[in-house]
């Protein structure tokens, strides 16, 4: 009998123990289960960002406009632009990485004011937004030739004028000026530069470019609005793939090759009109 009732003392112990043990199994379990939930609920939690830009005005060329980033926002935008005749604002949200991008579509030269919303915060900001000429930019590659000194930077614009400007390499001021002229003179295609100041003695630099890339030729005409009027053959398309786009431009007088890389730099604001 003391053996059966010891044995019967042992099996309540150790069913007690088993309960304990499932209830502090599923206390356990829950616990998990109740930060799990709180987990999920932080990542679920969406991030609020103020409405902002990099700065209040801009300018683009009626050809080539680079699109405006939204530097902080929740990529979800209403645009409102003032002046229509002048352009319309597209929002680009492909990338899934940034706040979104406002396209600009130049339709003429003038400024107008946009005011974009944020849906999510119901913050707006107003962008002033001025359109310009066309224009090329071209860079001076080294080993650079009179009267460059390399790295410097030249604005062709499209106007009436034939305008050009030519900056440093830090792009901080405004060096000189000048008109420029692409021609074609007895099945030779030319550049000439002339300077509003004397530069090494001379103000009017004068290169033959007919060795220039065919992709060249073609910004030429498209920023520029420039009617080659020439045969294909008058087109050097031996470096039609080339990278980057670059102008061969030999100087009649002197015969020095130059040469001039296409560029993606924006000219400083408040110099066109």
């Amino acid at each position: 009998m003391e053996v059966l009732g010891s044995i019967d003392f042992r099996d309540r112990h150790h069913k007690n123990t088993n309960m304990k043990t499932k209830k502090l199994l599923g206390i356990f379990f829950l616990f998990l289960c109740t930060i799990t939930l709180v987990s999920c609920g932080d990542d679920e939690k969406q991030e609020i960002y103020s409405l902002s830009f990099e700065k209040g005005y801009y300018e683009r060329p009626l050809l080539g406009a680079k699109n405006i980033p939204v530097r902080g926002g929740n990529r979800d935008y209403t645009v409102t632009v003032q002046n229509t005749d002048v352009l319309s604002i597209d929002i680009d949200l492909s990338s899934p990485i940034d706040m979104g991008n406002l396209v600009v579509k130049p339709k003429q030269k003038g400024e107008t004011t946009i005011t974009v919303k944020d849906n999510v915060t119901n913050e707006t900001v107003d962008l002033k937004i001025k359109i310009v000429d066309s224009y090329l930019n071209l860079k001076v590659a080294h080993p650079a030739q009179v009267p460059y000194t390399g790295g410097e930077n030249l604005f062709f614009i499209n106007n009436s004028d034939r305008d050009f400007y030519l900056f440093d390499e830090k792009m901080e001021k405004k060096e000189c000026t000048g008109n420029y002229q692409f021609l074609i003179k007895n099945s030779t295609c030319y550049m000439i530069l002339n300077f509003d100041k004397e530069l090494n003695d001379k103000r009017t630099y004068e290169y033959n470019i007919s060795n220039t890339s065919e992709r060249m030729f073609t910004l030429i005409e498209i920023l520029l609005g420039i009617d080659w009027n020439m045969k294909a053959d008058l087109i050097n398309r031996s470096t039609k793939s080339a990278s980057p786009v670059t102008m061969n431009a030999v100087d009649t007088e002197t015969n020095i090759i130059q040469y001039f890389v296409a560029g993606s730099n924006d000219i400083p604001e408040n110099i066109l009109d």
